[in-house]
């Protein structure tokens, strides 16, 4: 059972780019559902209805920026895979781990649920993400449904819309946080 709702208004814009069920299928490159969120495009490949709840899978493209808002998933574990680029990830698990990394092309890292973090991009960037079921429409909540292929234009969603996917996605924005440098 996915942590997140799946049956909900966020996909139904995108009804068909997906199968929305577990079966084989192929997305040439530059497809998916994509939502620009701030100056990135995010493109979900694939979601809990697909993997039987298990994960999403999506990327995310960016050009340099500034740093997003610290933030936590309280149930959804998160990786960064970096196809192409740099970019700084912050990660916090208010114990003993308090990190800054600049990780390059091939490199990976991992934010388990619960852990603060943030990340900025350098330069022009691709990271392949993976989360728990149902996470990867935080980024549609978030977003304005699109079809670039490239990040172009800016979307800054307006408060609300921030708190309204935060809460339906358990996630906590927490802009004050300071992170160990």
């Amino acid at each position: 059972m996915s942590l997140f709702p799946t049956d909900d208004p966020d996909k139904v814009p995108f009804a068909g780019i997906l199968p929305a069920a577990p079966r084989p299928f192929v997305l040439g490159n530059g497809e998916g559902e994509k939502s620009l969120v701030f100056d990135q495009l995010f493109t979900i490949l694939l979601t809990g209805d697909e993997t039987e709840d298990q994960y999403g899978a999506f990327t995310m493209q960016g050009r340099k920026g500034d740093r997003i808002p610290a933030h936590l998933h309280k149930a959804a574990h998160e990786i960064f895979y970096i196809v192409d680029g740099e970019i700084s990830v912050w990660m916090d698990d208010a114990a003993d781990y308090h990190s800054k990394t600049t990780l390059v092309t091939g490199d990976f890292a991992y934010v388990p649920a619960g852990t603060v973090h943030a990340f900025q991009i350098h330069n022009s960037s691709k990271v392949f993400g993976v989360g728990t079921a149902g996470f990867e429409r935080f980024f549609h909540a978030m977003g304005q449904q699109t079809d670039l292929t490239e990040p172009q234009g800016v979307y800054v969603p307006s408060f609300d819309v921030m708190r309204a996917a935060g809460e339906k996605y358990d996630t906590v924005f927490m802009p004050e946080f300071q992170f160990r440098d």
